[in-house]
This record gives structure tokens, sequence and C-alpha cells, in this order.
């Protein structure tokens, strides 16, 4: 069965950053070409800001690291956000990171989240899915 996919929505590192810390329970993975970091219930997301725009995400398990992604903000030039294509139907999304050459940007990261980034306003009550 084929599913019409939504055409990408474009959103700043910016906005992206600041959507994603109010949602640390919604991702299922996250990396780079090198690295991918995926989600388990044992373990937690954690988001700071290092000097120079550098976006840190951490996974861990009580207080030991498990992975470390670290995003240089000021190298990203568009966030890029629409339905997984290798989830199908589930309603995840794939959010990209674009950088590079502003004439032939490359995704350079990569989210995986449970719901579109615009759809859901921040969580309350420790909600999970």
């Amino acid at each position: 069965m084929d599913t019409l996919l939504k055409p990408p929505q474009t959103l700043t590192f910016d906005r992206f950053w600041h959507w994603l810390q109010d949602h640390p329970n919604c991702i299922l993975r996250s990396g780079s070409g090198d690295v991918t970091l995926f989600d388990h219930a044992d373990f937690h997301w954690v988001f700071f800001e290092e000097e120079e725009r550098r976006a840190v995400v951490q996974v861990l398990v009580g207080k030991t690291l498990v992975g470390e992604l670290v995003i240089p903000g000021r190298d990203i030039l568009e966030v890029r956000s629409a339905p997984d294509p290798d989830t199908g139907g589930e309603g995840h999304y794939l959010v990209e990171l674009f950088g590079g050459p502003k004439e032939d940007p490359q995704p350079l990261y990569h989210f995986v989240i449970a719901h579109d980034v615009e759809a859901t306003p921040a969580h309350q009550g420790g909600y999970k899915h």
C-alpha cells in the first residue's frame, strides 16, 4: 500500500534544538555518518550547549555515559523533518541536520522521533512514548 508522504518541513537549527530539549523521551535514535545512538528503556537523553554553539546530545544509563553526539550548531544550514521512510505508517519522523556548502548541503546528523516536530507541544507530567 502506497502512502503519500508530506513534503519535508524546514526549520532553523536553533528552533529544532530548543524543541528537542522539551522532547527527550520522543527520540528513537540519533546519529551521524559515524555513529548511531539508539533509545532504550534504561537510557535517558541529556542536552546541553558548549562554547561556540556546540550542541551536545548524550545518552546515559544512570550516571554512566553510553554515547555522545556533538553537533557544531554554527555549521548547520537547515533542519528538515519528514515522515521516516524506513518506518512506514508508524508515525515516526526523520529529522536531518544539513551542512556543508550552501549550494549542495548534505545531511550531517539525524534524529528519528516518535512524532512530527510541529504536531506536539512539550509533554507535561513526565509523559513518555
